[in-house]
């Protein structure tokens, strides 16, 4: 076996694939970065958020914690439509993104409210413990924990068979680890999955290489900071092809029947989403190649959204300049009509 820079042993594709013991220099540059990346985000943010408030429509209607993990508040976001008293609303539950380290539920507030207004439906965004002081499968136990104790709230009137897990980059990968755990699974009906992180057996280089550019400065954090997220979330000794860590090796068995992945064209996660959605319809040769972009059969559909990079649907204020930015809010409200017609024409729509 022949170890790559990233300390991966190349090993037969059926076998487990162990993350290594990295050398101890490694080990404290990436703690050194990540520690830093997660402090310098920390203040950013509340820098961000002073000069620039969270307009009181974008809020959530309240914060709300569970015995099951104390310290992780929810972010519920109720409809301003009115409803019925006793009328029951699906429930989306969201998982913010952040390379299973940064960021935090609040990042989300903006899209969360948009999906509850726009959909009527209640959204509850959930905030889980992270890396590196959280390593897999910590992360899943959270969500598990408190997506159960959710949608059993009764105050929050959800109705229990229209419920859907949904996350945004490694929040996507969460949702469809978490989605395997059965206790969980039993009361979902369908996983979205936005330009989720798949697969840990690949490197960056590898993963980078089948990303299209628009030119030459057209480049991605992600291949920067991947091998320290990936140290921070995953512990020495785990296997990579464990399909609730890599969820691309996740069979159709173990999960909800309505799958919504979305990815991003300029996005080096981009592949590995497709990927999955592909073998998880069980679409032959001439079916991958016609579905490049998208498809749907059997519950499970995939997009593939043009001219835009990684975390599109979030205004991360990185300045590509105006033209990027109007193609990133004209495809985020695209891709939400999608999302909405999806819904309710599937797990949402009445039984």
């Amino acid at each position: 076996m022949v170890s790559n820079k990233y300390g991966r042993e190349c090993v037969e594709e059926n076998k487990d694939l162990l993350q290594p013991q990295l050398p101890l220099l490694t080990r404290a540059w990436y703690f050194i970065q990540l520690w830093g990346l997660k402090i310098a985000i920390v203040i950013t943010f509340k820098i961000l958020r002073f000069l620039r408030p969270t307009p009181p429509e974008s809020r959530p209607t309240k914060l709300l914690a569970y015995p099951c993990r104390p310290n992780l508040r929810t972010r519920i976001f109720l409809p301003t439509a009115k409803q019925a008293d006793d009328e029951p609303l699906p429930l989306y539950l969201d998982l913010h993104g952040g390379g299973h380290a940064l960021m935090s539920a609040e990042f989300d507030d903006e899209i969360c409210a948009k999906i509850a207004n726009r959909f009527n439906v209640i959204v509850v965004s959930i905030e889980y413990s992270q890396a590196p002081s959280n390593r897999f499968p910590a992360l899943t136990n959270d969500i598990v924990a408190i997506a159960q104790a959710t949608i059993d709230n009764s105050d929050l009137n959800i109705d229990k068979k229209r419920v859907v897990l949904g996350g945004f980059s490694a929040g996507g990968n969460l949702a469809l680890s978490a989605a395997q755990v059965p206790e969980l699974r039993e009361k979902l009906n369908g996983v979205m999955a936005w330009y989720p992180v798949m697969d840990f057996t690949l490197t960056p280089d590898e993963k980078k290489a089948s990303r299209p550019y628009r030119n030459a400065k057209d480049l991605d954090d992600l291949p920067d900071f991947g091998p320290v997220f990936e140290w921070g979330h995953i512990p020495v000794g785990q296997n990579l092809r464990d399909p609730l860590l890599s969820t691309r090796f996740v069979s159709r068995n173990d999960i909800p029947k309505w799958i919504y992945i979305i990815g991003a064209e300029y996005d080096m996660l981009a592949k590995e989403a497709r990927d999955t959605a592909f073998n998880l319809a069980d679409l032959n040769e001439q079916e991958r190649e016609e579905g490049m972009y998208g498809f749907e059969k059997d519950g499970y559909k995939w997009t593939l959204v043009r001219d835009v990079r990684h975390a599109f649907t979030h205004d991360l204020m990185d300045n590509k300049g105006p033209d990027a930015e109007a193609m990133r809010k004209l495809r985020t409200e695209e891709i939400l009509e999608q999302v909405g017609d999806w819904l309710f024409k599937g797990p949402f729509s009445k039984y």
